[in-house]
């Protein structure tokens, strides 16, 4: 689940703009509960931007991960829940809602790596069965109109639409939930055939979680093997990531933060069948090391993940991080959101710097606030915090 697609297009400025008066006023320390050392001019960038979030009473908790040339580090705010006095740490989990989708990513761009899809195919011979359903007039779907949403998808399957069109933040994760409680491997390719695409593909853009989706179904069909198979093996294992995946089990739901709407009440986690559009949890220890991976601008897969597939380099949408350029440095972003949950991983490549952040609410405009601290963050710092 994410805010409407169309919002995307003004966190760039909302960014930019948060910034800029943060660098320019002068500094806040932040009063807010955090295990800050205020030690460092990465340290400090990192507070004022705190400051400034925070003076937005709604949200509660917050946890960044700062990957810079000199090494990673970790800042937690603000309390596991309203009013409360518990700190979230480096090892809180949360979902990272749509941020997964960026994983779905580095899967496909692996498949294409190694011959197994190609960007620009008819994606459908890479699907289970006969899907003559999804092609406009006679031209397909791709892999690069799905995970740019120009595939002509609907928001979700079954259609969502009459539940986000009431707006009603306090019922929509209840009654998305009530719709997709029984969607799993079988019924989600049963409910595809019934599917009809809304536009031509690649002729607009429409935010599509199904699409997401249907690429999953793709790499178990050209790999053989289960979606959540193929991401324990190719990314989460590989990089260690040791408390993230798409369930939360045992003991480490001690560590799972809660998370609240808007108006502060507790909402329910994502359906384990989120899958590949949203499905994964993780931690800021843990996206520090994906970050890391990320910035390596030599890995074949990293480089295929940042061609821009919509647009350019300096606005557009690559596989399937959101191009643009802050201060005129290239900057790639991709946010999340979930019933109480939010996520952004922005990165840097020039400097090989990068940030995830995660709270552990949806206020209005908390996705974009998250993405305008990195960009403050990296302002204010960028070349100061040599020594942190």
């Amino acid at each position: 689940m994410r805010p409407s697609p169309q919002a995307k297009h003004l966190f760039g400025l909302t960014a930019l703009l948060c910034a800029t008066a943060l660098v320019a006023g002068e500094p806040a320390q932040s009063s807010v509960r955090s295990d800050n050392p205020h030690r460092s001019p990465l340290d400090r960038a990192v507070d004022d931007a705190a400051a400034g979030y925070f003076q937005n009473r709604c949200h509660v908790g917050l946890s960044l991960a700062a990957v810079t040339p000199e090494g990673r580090f970790f800042y937690n705010y603000g309390a596991t829940k309203p009013h409360g006095s518990q700190l979230p740490t480096r090892r809180s989990i949360y979902e990272i809602a749509s941020v997964t989708k960026t994983f779905t990513g580095a899967l496909a761009a692996r498949a294409v790596e190694e011959g197994k899809m190609r960007v620009d195919a008819d994606f459908r011979p890479y699907l289970p069965g006969d899907y003559a359903n999804l092609a406009w007039q006679g031209k397909p779907v791709t892999l690069a109109t799905l995970i740019t949403h120009r595939a002509g998808m609907p928001r979700d399957i079954p259609d969502s639409d009459a539940i986000f069109a009431k707006k009603d933040f306090n019922t929509l994760p209840y009654e998305l939930m009530a719709l997709q409680k029984g969607l799993n491997h079988d019924t989600l390719l049963s409910a595809l055939h019934g599917t009809q695409l809304r536009s031509e593909p690649g002729s607009k853009e429409a935010y599509s979680n199904a699409g997401y989706l249907v690429i999953g179904l793709g790499l178990e069909q050209v790999y053989g093997k289960p979606f959540e198979t193929l991401m324990h093996q190719q990314v989460l294992k590989p990089l260690r990531m040791d408390s993230t995946g798409f369930a939360v089990e045992g003991a480490d739901r001690a560590r799972l933060l809660p998370g609240f709407n808007r108006e502060g009440r507790p909402m329910p986690y994502h359906l384990r069948n989120a899958g590949a559009a949203w499905g994964l949890y993780s931690t800021t220890e843990d996206m520090a090391k994906y970050v890391h991976w990320q910035l390596d601008g030599k890995d074949p897969v990293v480089q295929r993940m940042r061609q821009p597939l919509v647009g350019t380099p300096q606005e557009g949408v690559a596989m399937p991080w959101n191009l643009a350029y802050a201060s005129g440095q290239p900057m790639l972003a991709h946010g999340g959101g979930s019933g109480g949950m939010s996520s952004q991983v922005v990165l840097f490549p020039a400097q090989d710097e990068g940030f995830a952040l995660f709270a552990n609410d949806t206020c209005e405009g908390t996705e974009s606030a998250l993405k305008a601290i990195a960009v403050a963050v990296h302002a204010a710092a960028g070349a100061s915090h040599g020594s942190p």
